[in-house]
């Protein structure tokens, strides 16, 4: 694991998936616990750094209670990261395989979800992604997260990206 991205001292291991993976970190500049997110083979391959850069500045363009707030995209040793607010709560991919969920709580949580949709709508995106790994429930209420594949739904420049860096033949987005 490494000891430092930027600024930020690793603290842990967050998760890893096929495309990143996730630390927990120390920014020593403003005393603060953030998430730091790097795309595996970012730096060989012009589209994943694309992807990164386009879900920064999705990220970025949401200030809402229920959208991860993303503090900075940066570079390290060549490699792009995300540092971002460090959640505390569980995914709701995590909180399922618990069992059912009970309906007062699957009430808020929907409503949550809503929450952050009508948010990303307003500010003129479609998350894409959705699904229970993206969706965070913090004792604050929902988060949601992953803005990697979000496009303008009114067809700007988000989508002539979205188009570029999305391959013939490659399935993305949720079902």
């Amino acid at each position: 694991m490494r000891e430092m991205i930027g600024r930020y001292r690793v603290t842990g291991l967050l998760g890893e998936g096929g495309m990143g993976v996730v630390y927990s970190a120390h920014d020593s500049q403003l005393d603060r616990a953030v998430a730091i997110k790097m795309i595996r083979a970012a730096e060989e391959d012009p589209l994943a750094r694309d992807r990164l850069q386009r879900e920064a500045r999705s990220a970025a363009s949401v200030n809402h209670p229920s959208i991860c707030q993303l503090y900075e995209i940066g570079e390290d040793a060549g490699e792009l990261f995300l540092a971002m607010e460090l959640l505390q709560g569980e995914s709701l991919s995590t909180r399922l395989q618990r069992g059912p969920v009970p309906l007062g709580e699957a009430v808020a949580t929907t409503l949550g979800i809503l929450t952050g949709l009508d948010a990303l709508q307003r500010q003129g995106l479609v998350h894409r992604d959705l699904k229970p790994s993206n969706i965070f429930l913090t004792p604050h209420g929902i988060k949601l997260l992953d803005f990697g594949l979000a496009i303008s739904a009114a067809g700007g420049v988000a989508t002539v990206t979205a188009l570029r860096v999305t391959q013939p033949g490659t399935i993305l987005r949720t079902p």
